[in-house]
């Protein structure tokens, strides 16, 4: 008789097992990469009209991985120059950059410059879009042989 009820138990709870769906918890949710206005792209590679204003210059240093040499360039705003055989142009300068209602302004509160620049081979262009200076690894060019990064800003009051 105990045989039977603890054949009869085992079956209860075996078959009250199969009734409950599975539910998913948090950690097994997948993952999304949440909304970055950096890396959208219309976003990234829209250049404000007060950027263009901006009159200054930006150091570029770039490194090129495999031999660790290090060069710095100097642009002045609008200018373009070439390092090995890659060209950059400086299209715009922001002294504290941030990011509001999905658009980029320049707030003279908030200590974050940026230039913003496009960086080309062989006429094809490898990125558009902002360099800043406080956050060197999170934005800019992906490249296997190259990183490039801002070192700083200077901006020239309008005269």
């Amino acid at each position: 008789m105990k045989k039977i009820a603890f054949i009869a138990i085992a079956l209860l709870m075996l078959s009250a097992c199969e009734q409950q769906k599975p539910e998913q918890i948090q950690w097994q949710l997948p993952l999304e990469a949440p909304d970055d206005p950096h890396g959208s792209s219309a976003i990234k590679n829209a250049l404000p009209d007060w950027a263009v204003t901006q009159l200054g210059k930006a150091e570029v240093v770039w490194l090129q991985k495999s031999t660790t040499k290090v060069v710095h360039t100097n642009l002045a705003m609008g200018e373009k120059t070439g390092v090995s055989d890659w060209d950059i142009q400086l299209l715009g300068l922001a002294s504290g950059l941030r990011i509001k209602n999905n658009a980029f302004i320049n707030d003279e509160n908030v200590d974050n410059p940026a230039a913003f620049v496009e960086i080309s081979r062989d006429g094809k262009v490898h990125y558009r879009g902002w360099l800043f200076a406080k956050f060197p690894e999170l934005f800019g060019m992906d490249d296997p042989e190259w990183k490039v990064w801002l070192k700083g800003i200077t901006l020239r009051p309008a005269s």
